[in-house]
Parts: C-alpha cells; structure tokens; sequence
C-alpha cells in the first residue's frame, strides 16, 4: 500500500475543487458517421442514406448541449486494486496504479450532451424511422467524444502550471488493458463516483441499474501525474 499526504504535494490541506464546465457547441461530420457504419468512400454510398447522413448530422449539432461537472481530491493511498482518495471514497477492482500511474490527485467528472438528443432518438424510433435513430446515436458518440476532448483541454490549461499531465480517462463498465491483461471496471462502482459530488447539481442523473440518463453521457476519473 502506497501512502500519499498534503505534505507530500505541498500545501497544508487536501484539495477539494468542484467546477461546471461548458464544452461549447460540436461540429458532426456526416462523412465520419458514415464511416462508422462501414462506409469506406462515400461517394459509393446511396445518394438517400448520404442524405439522411448530411440532415441528421446538422440536426444534431442544433440537439445537443454538451455540459459537464468536475471534482478534483486527493489521493489517500493506492494498493491491492484498490484507490482510496483523501475524502474517504474507495473505488475498487482495478489496478489504479497503473491506469493513473502514480496520480497524488484525480479529477472526476461527468459530461452529457443532454437530453434533446435521447428525445429525438425516441421520436424518430416511433416514427418507424430506424436509419434516423441509427444516425442520431451515432452524432451522440460523436458528440460526447468533441465534449470529452474539450474537457481534458480545458483541465490540462488549468494543471499547465502545476507540473503534472493528465493520464487517460478509466471509467465504470469500460474494459481496459492493463498491464498487459485486459480489465473490465465494474460499472457498480458508478455509485461512488456519483456520490464524489455531494449535494452538486449535476446535469446527469444515476439511474438504480448504475446507467445514467440523458444516455448520452460519460464519467471517468484522470489522473494529475507529476512529470518527474
């Protein structure tokens, strides 16, 4: 078991940061999604499906807002897979010594793209419209992935000082490889992230399954690594 204190990362208390943060409007372009299904050129793609593909990629921009919420703690101890951070929360099952390789602090955060997109995905499935459906999940991923971009931009120009990077993001009911085996986190340990936040206002909502509504939302823990 490895031990960290404030000593150690040198200020008197541990830090408790709790920030919103707007990732800014998203720009989807209907030829990746069309790639994502499989189609390599898209000019041999049907002129009706590159038309859908082009109106539902504009119409998504207009759905979705994405937004997030970040906390930033302190490392307590790491050891025998398990994260203790300094307010007492223990997450569990993964081997966070390497996936944060070493972090005396993490951020944790949710992000969604909102709900607009999950009702017109709903919309277009009772209108019998599957390939509108199809395509509107797809700008989603596409959406929360610019938004998970911008984050980790925003929080390496908030660290820039600080002398640390930001590791990848490991989060609930992601499978990740892990020195040199593959590692599934579950996705009950959802709960303690959630409960990071306290009495926040959150733009996501932990359902009892430990799935978050709007659908379209991600949460993870980085990890702030010193460079040397």
């Amino acid at each position: 078991m490895v031990h960290i204190d404030a000593a150690q990362l040198g200020r008197d208390r541990p830090v408790n940061e709790q920030w919103s943060f707007e990732c800014g409007p998203v720009s989807i372009d209907p030829i990746k999604m069309l790639r994502i299904h499989g189609y390599k050129d898209p000019e041999k793609v049907r002129p009706v499906i590159r038309k859908v593909a082009a109106e539902i990629s504009k119409a998504s921009e207009a759905l979705m807002v994405p937004v997030g919420h970040a906390c930033r703690l302190d490392v307590r101890s790491y050891g025998e897979q398990r994260l203790v951070l300094e307010n007492g929360t223990i997450f569990e099952d993964v081997a966070f010594e390497h996936v944060l390789d070493g972090a005396r602090t993490v951020v944790i955060v949710v992000l969604t793209v909102g709900k607009g997109l999950d009702d017109a995905v709903i919309a277009a499935m009772e209108e019998f419209e599957p390939l509108e459906a199809l395509f509107l999940e797809t700008a989603g991923w596409l959406g929360i992935e610019s938004a998970t971009k911008a984050f980790v931009l925003d929080l390496q120009q908030r660290v820039k000082s600080e002398g640390v990077r930001v590791t990848r993001r490991l989060g609930p009911g992601y499978q990740y490889k892990i020195a040199g085996e593959h590692v599934h986190w579950p996705l009950e340990q959802q709960q303690k992230l959630f409960d990071v936040f306290g009495d926040a206002e959150l733009p996501v909502t932990l359902m009892e399954s430990c799935a978050m509504m709007p659908k379209m939302s991600r949460s993870g823990i980085y990890g702030l690594t010193p460079f040397n």
